[in-house]
């Protein structure tokens, strides 16, 4: 039985605007951009990009959910977790030309645009909005490493859980328990403890930490 495609004749148009997100784009350079962007549709547990080959795209994710992935030879440990409205690749291949540390694996159904690098290098010299496009979205990358370095280093396993989820409150509509206690660095059964025990508490637990003010 042929799937029905996930992809609307808006699609590019939601691309185009998750980039504006980033930074103001006029019409000029948003029409450049969506020449170079491919519309496709990734279906629950496939991988767009896997650990030790290279990548060199980007992806914006319009509808739908991923998790990146390190594999050692004894477990899976989830580095990042998204979903609706972000941008996402390997940083390794993009800004070290070195293959992926991580896999790309989808959760469930997602529809991402699909833009790749090396041509938005190549039009960021033609348009000062898509160089700062590019600019802002590394940056963005970077901070969010940093962030999430300081969390899981720093704050104790309830605080980091209600870090995440504060920062990003639909997770737990899209993200299975299991890869969000991997990406907390905790163990499911722990997760639920912390789940059960933060239903008790106010809504203001663990905001007088110092970072969780300065982050949030």
């Amino acid at each position: 039985m042929k799937k029905i495609s996930l992809i609307e004749p808006d699609t590019m148009e939601r691309v185009i605007s998750i980039c504006r997100q980033y930074t103001p784009l006029d019409e000029a350079s948003q029409k450049a951009l969506a020449g170079i962007i491919t519309l496709r549709e990734y279906r629950k547990n496939e991988h767009v990009f896997e650990q030790d080959q290279f990548c060199g795209d980007l992806f914006v994710v319009v509808r739908g959910a991923y998790r990146l992935f390190h594999k050692t030879t004894q477990k899976e440990h989830t580095t990042w977790l998204g979903y609706d409205d972000h941008i996402i690749s390997s940083l390794h291949c993009l800004l070290f030309n070195t293959p992926a540390k991580e896999s790309m694996h989808i959760l469930e159904d997602s529809i991402i645009g699909v833009i790749p690098y090396n041509l938005l290098l190549s039009l960021s010299r033609q348009y000062a909005a898509l160089d700062k496009l590019n600019r802002t979205i590394m940056s963005t990358f970077i901070m969010e490493m940093q962030e999430n370095l300081f969390a899981t280093r720093f704050m104790e396993a309830a605080d980091r859980y209600h870090y995440f989820t504060q920062k990003q409150p639909e997770v737990l509509q899209h993200i299975p328990l299991t890869y969000l206690a991997s990406f907390l660095g905790i163990t499911k059964e722990s997760l639920s403890r912390i789940r059960s025990g933060l239903r008790t508490r106010d809504n203001s637990y663990g905001l007088n930490n110092s970072y969780l003010r300065t982050a949030s």
